[in-house]
């Protein structure tokens, strides 16, 4: 991918990258997931989009802010940052909680937001995995971020259906990221902001849908059917929530289909914005 980049949003200094040429999509990490984890994505979207990956605050190489924490905040947030880098209208893809966001920042600006697609997305229902709200309990997620930092694999394991799938990449990436003590305290914040022992919060899970149902961008929803992380069952929820959105459901495959199965889930969403009527058009700035 090419040189990092910098600007401010809201309060945070967000590291991103730009990529290709075309008309421009905004690639929204799950929690905790800095902005190369969209590296199998963006290899096929290059060609012929411009693609913005970054890390979100907090994460990677952003800074905290705590205004991008709540739902409204986090839609805002990613507003902000499409202004500061000069895109009035994008494609905008996120996966799990980002896709959360991405459907926050959909709702609360219908005409800046060409295409969406969205890989697992939290929000739209209370369900989670048993591990994410073991992990959001007091001192349980700060005994948990030791193992990470010791054995990096052990917090992909749950996003992968078959583990021998895990890039070496990734694995990379997670260790450098899990060697900064600020990763996890704002993982745990955000985590523990979003899930309780009982779920997702339902205030988190009425917001992303009421935000959803003022979506008018074409949608694309993908979700591997051995997700253990947000249970693919929630797709029909999806369905009936953001109007006229796609579902397509990828068998054997886990919580993150964009890494587990780049090359099926980037086949199945350049068919989805191949077939868009519109042009999807904006002006970047670069």
């Amino acid at each position: 991918m090419n040189a990092d980049r910098f600007v401010e949003a809201r309060g945070a200094r967000i590291r991103y990258r730009v990529e290709g040429s075309g008309p421009p999509v905004v690639l929204i990490p799950g929690i905790g997931a800095p902005l190369e984890s969209w590296e199998w994505t963006v290899a096929a979207l290059r060609d012929r989009f411009t693609t913005f990956a970054f890390d979100y605050p907090g994460f990677g190489f952003s800074n905290y802010a705590a205004s991008s924490y709540t739902p409204r905040g986090a839609g805002l947030t990613i507003l902000a940052f499409m202004d500061a880098v000069g895109v009035q209208r994008a494609t905008i893809i996120g996966s799990s909680l980002g896709g959360g966001i991405a459907t926050m920042a959909a709702g609360m600006a219908p005409g800046r937001c060409a295409a969406l697609v969205l890989a697992a997305p939290a929000g739209y229902d209370f369900s989670v995995s048993p591990m994410a709200r073991f992990i959001a309990l007091p001192r349980v997620g700060e005994v948990t971020a030791v193992l990470v930092r010791r054995h990096p694999r052990l917090l992909l394991q749950n996003a992968f259906a078959d583990h021998r799938r895990i890039p070496g990449r990734l694995v990379d990436i997670v260790r450098r990221d899990a060697a900064r003590p600020t990763t996890i305290q704002n993982y745990l914040k955000a985590l523990r902001g979003l899930v309780t022992l009982r779920g997702i919060r339902p205030e988190i899970v009425a917001e992303v849908r009421k935000a959803a149902r003022r979506i008018i961008a074409p949608t694309l929803v993908i979700w591997g059917d051995r997700d253990r992380v947000i249970s693919s069952d929630q797709a029909s929820v999806v369905a009936l929530t953001i109007p006229g959105a796609q579902v397509h459901i990828m068998p054997g495959i886990g919580h993150v289909p964009f890494i587990e199965a780049a090359d099926a889930f980037n086949e199945r969403m350049m068919a989805f914005l191949s077939m868009l009527r519109e042009p999807i058009e904006a002006g970047v700035a670069r």
